[in-house]
């Protein structure tokens, strides 16, 4: 039992009547149950009660005991004068204000499954936690709801967009490649990809970058990874040339330790992404207005068809001689780069330049790229909702980190429905 559930209860109005008793026998109905508030302060506002022919307006204040008005130190704050009427679990000791006005307390009444599913949900290690009650979900409101917590999750992405257009000084160009590189890995090397694109200067690097040979070793060398393999005569050239760069630049290396091989398939290695992302680079200034004159999800995702130069056909590792494979960035690289980074970047660029349209085609090339597949969305699948565009999919993993993982069923609309079928 936590105040968080109660509140959900009295936000909601699922207690059991709205015609109630007071701990000291008086009559109320309960007309509004007020706004919740999220800040300091009461727990809700503008809330309207009726009592003996007269509707009083104020503010509700939800506790689990009674004693913990003053154990929080409510009594002797001013801000909870406006308190009408204290809503507990356990009436274990009266209320006052700063004024010394006795508060009006309320036991909530409600049905015990509430809890009972409310307890599960915080127990269970089942993913998602509402899952014995998805498929009788009004699939219309589950519609509704997977569309908000795309934009939801599409927002929080852009709140990394703003960073990065401040930290380039609203650069935009630059911005763009920094969204790329921080996604230009899986998870296992995302924190190392973003660390390489806040090493990089961006007009230093388009300077140095017209030479794919030169953009190798400039990013190689700042990952820290020139230093950490074996060595042959291109990797000796390619350290050559970094630390002239370097030395021209002051340019930062990384630790090699940063990067993560175990568990990575050898296509996706960091020497293999870096060396694409050098490729890349060397077309970086035709990516900008390329992504802005993409027509279609397919038509920006040809944005990032390069291949490695080819001394990585027979390499995965630096001096490493392997089986002849041409380093491309593959079709799901593509897929996953368009959701998380230029998606995210064309709608914060429209909305900064009041082109509704662009922010429009972000959303589009959502719903036209496939759900990606892995297993948060697999879970879901397994309940009965199957993710049908990239849009959902993306919906999906809003719901499982923002809700599912850190248990808070009460707040999001899936739960809320299951909850308003229990009574």
């Amino acid at each position: 039992m936590n105040e968080d559930f109660l509140q959900y209860i009295w936000a909601n109005a699922l207690f059991k009547s709205m015609e109630c008793t007071t701990t000291t026998g008086k009559r109320i109905r309960v007309a509004r149950v007020g706004e919740q508030n999220r800040d300091s302060g009461p727990d809700f506002s503008d809330a309207r009660i009726e009592t003996g022919g007269f509707l009083i307006a104020g503010t509700v204040e939800v506790h689990v005991n009674g004693s913990d008005w003053a154990r929080h130190g409510h009594h002797k704050d001013p801000a909870y004068d406006n308190v009408i009427l204290s809503v507990v679990k356990n009436d274990d000791a009266e209320v006052y204000t700063s004024k010394g006005r006795r508060v009006d307390t309320l036991v909530l009444q409600y049905d015990e499954r509430l809890l009972e599913e409310y307890l599960y949900t915080r127990e269970t290690p089942d993913m998602p936690r509402c899952h014995r009650w998805l498929q009788r979900i009004d699939p219309l409101k589950l519609e509704l709801a997977l569309t908000g917590y795309a934009v939801e999750r599409l927002e929080r992405k852009c709140d990394d967009v703003y960073r990065l257009l401040e930290a380039n000084r609203g650069d935009w160009e630059a911005t763009l490649f920094g969204m790329i590189t921080r996604y230009w890995s899986g998870n296992l090397n995302a924190d190392a990809f973003a660390m390489l694109a806040r090493a990089l200067s961006y007009k230093q690097a388009r300077r140095d970058g017209e030479s794919l040979f030169r953009a190798e070793a400039m990013l190689l060398g700042i990952s820290g990874l020139l230093g950490a393999g074996e060595r042959d005569e291109h990797v000796d050239a390619l350290r050559a040339e970094y630390d002239y760069l370097a030395s021209k630049h002051g340019l930062k290396t990384m630790p090699p330790a940063c990067w993560k091989f175990s568990r990575v398939r050898p296509t996706s290695f960091p020497t293999v992404r870096i060396a694409l992302l050098a490729a890349l680079w060397c077309r970086s200034g035709f990516l900008f207005s390329g992504v802005l004159e993409a027509s279609s999800a397919a038509d920006a995702m040809r944005q990032f068809d390069v291949s490695a130069s080819p001394y990585w056909d027979t390499r995965y590792l630096l001096g490493r001689p392997s089986a002849h494979q041409v380093k491309r960035v593959g079709k799901t690289l593509q897929r996953l780069l368009v959701v998380n980074a230029i998606a995210p970047f064309l709608f914060v660029y429209g909305r900064e330049r009041g082109e509704e349209a662009l922010r429009e085609k972000a959303l589009q090339w959502l719903e036209e790229l496939p759900p990606e597949t892995n297993r948060v969305t697999r879970n879901w699948e397994r309940c009965g909702v199957v993710p049908r565009s990239a849009l959902h999919a993306q919906a999906l993993l809003q719901l499982h980190q923002e809700y599912c993982l850190p248990r808070r069923c009460v707040h999001c609309k899936p739960g809320r429905e299951m909850f308003k079928m229990i009574t």
